[in-house]
This record gives structure tokens, C-alpha cells and sequence, in this order.
């Protein structure tokens, strides 16, 4: 089902969970793992360093890109080098990218339908208020493939939930789910929020199936922190971009509502 793994390596706290939880899905998955390094093209403008020396009140020379780059590309060889030592550690099949460009961009651009991207969902921000804006959250919308998301606690996968509409992005969700039990054991839960019932049996393919009324975004928030779930499993972004932009996503609502480890399915 899945070929390669592709972990986004930054150096936050999240980025560095996510590594731990790329290598736990790698042994058990027997696949290789890419980490990936993009050295912001944006912090290297000129344009953007002199509006940032002005902000921080520093003097600003022309020519100190070189200077900034030469710094961020030594960050970043010393970031995949971590990365790759653990992954040899633990046996595992690593390699790592690095090169300038839009990190969520150039994430999206190496992967492929058969793939995983692994994202921690709080990234590292150079300076707060520069940039704004979440690469986990373009990442997810705009990835050919699965997005998995993580919080900067680690926790061991032991229930997973399924967020399930009987639409076949959730029919999808649960495919992946029902492949990865085995090898993980864990307890696998389903969760449909509806005021119908659903028009199929989806009871004897999980360990436990609740149906809820209400929002479904908020029902799903609810049920994961009530119940102690260790991982959502569900569609991304499934209503459309027309429908989001004037209704909202239920994925965008539990991603900065919930904070536990996301599988979010394409």
C-alpha cells in the first residue's frame, strides 16, 4: 500500500516526534524513509532581511544573503546528519534531501501517490510574525498523498480512530486503517456523526463504532479527547475548495482543535 516514507526534519520539537513516529511506521512497514530539508528561499531575500534589520533594529549590508544561507545550509546538514544517525540506529533503510526553495512546495514536489509525508504540526519559525502561515497546513491540502501530522508529545499507538461518513474518501481512511492493525495491534474505533444512520454495516470491520449527533468537527474533537484516542485516521479536505472557502473544513477545524497524531488520507 505504501513505498516510501517522507519526513519533514526542521529541528522543532514536533518535527523530531514526527521522525520517532516515521521510524516506528517504517520498521513495521519495512519501507525506506526520506528526511527532507528546504531552506526557506524567503529568508534569504535581500527585500527580507533589510525589513527584518529594521524591525529588530540591527544594520543591514548588502551581499549578507550569501551570509544567511551559508548559515542555514550548515543548520541543515547538521539536522539530516541527526536524522540520518537515528534512523541507522534503529536499522532502518535512510536517506535524506536538502535545497532552497518554499518548504511546503518543495515537500509536496518530491512525493508520490504510494507515499507518506510525516509533518510535525508546529514547524520552526525563525522570527514570530515573519512568514506566517503553516507548511503542516499546505502540506495537507495540496499533497498527492497521506499527510501524517504530529503533536510535539510522542504516545504510543494503541487506539485509533476512524473518522467514517460512508463517502469514499472515509471508505479510503478505513482501508488504511484496517492495513495498518495488524501490524501495529492496536484497537481500532469508528466514529460516523450523522442524524441518519449509515447506510451500510461498518460495525464488524472495527472493535467499537459510536454514532454521534451534532457538528461533525466538533463531535470528532469531543470523542478523541474523551476517549483516549492515540491516532485519527480520516479524509483530507473532502468538501472541495468552493465549499471550504465559504463553509469551512471539518479536517482544518480538528487539525487546530485536536492535538494528536493525524493520518490524514487523500
Amino acid at each position: 500500500m505504501f513505498k516510501r516514507l517522507l519526513v519533514g526534519v526542521d529541528g522543532s520539537k514536533s518535527g523530531w516526534t514526527s521522525c520517532n513516529y516515521a521510524f516506528e511506521f517504517a520498521s513495521k512497514l519495512d519501507i525506506p524513509v526520506v528526511g527532507i530539508h528546504i531552506v526557506d528561499e524567503r529568508l534569504i531575500e535581500e527585500s527580507f532581511l533589510e525589513d527584518l534589520a529594521g524591525v529588530l533594529g540591527f544594520t543591514f549590508y548588502y551581499g549578507a544573503s550569501s551570509k544567511v544561507r551559508e548559515f542555514l545550509e550548515a543548520q541543515a546538514d547538521e539536522l539530516l546528519h541527526e536524522f540520518l544517525s537515528l534512523g541507522r540506529q534503529r536499522g532502518l533503510k535512510v536517506s535524506s534531501f536538502q535545497t532552497v526553495g518554499v518548504p511546503y512546495k518543495e515537500i509536496v514536489s518530491q512525493a508520490d501517490k504510494e507515499d507518506i509525508i510525516f509533518l510535525g504540526k508546529r514547524g520552526k519559525r525563525p522570527i514570530e510574525g515573519f512568514l506566517l502561515g503553516s507548511n503542516a497546513d499546505m502540506v495537507a491540502r495540496r499533497s498527492p498523498c497521506a499527510v501524517f501530522l504530529s503533536p510535539e508529545e510522542e504516545r504510543s499507538i494503541r487506539k485509533v480512530c476512524v473518522a467514517y461518513d460512508g463517502r469514499q474518501m472515509s471508505k479510503k481512511a478505513m482501508s488504511v486503517a484496517q492495513y495498518l492493525k495488524p501490524l501495529f495491534g492496536f484497537e481500532l474505533e469508528a466514529i460516523y456523526v450523522g442524524e441518519d444512520n449509515l447506510s451500510e454495516d461498518i460495525s464488524q470491520k472495527v472493535d467499537h463504532y459510536e454514532h454521534l449527533k451534532g457538528f461533525p468537527e466538533e463531535k470528532i474533537v469531543e470523542y478523541c479527547k474523551g476517549n483516549n484516542i492515540d491516532l485519527l485516521v480520516m479524509g483530507a479536505f473532502s468538501k472541495g475548495r468552493f465549499k471550504e472557502f465559504f463553509f469551512g473544513s471539518v479536517t482544518s477545524f480538528v487539525m487546530h482543535h485536536l492535538d494528536i497524531p493525524m493520518l490524514l488520507v487523500k
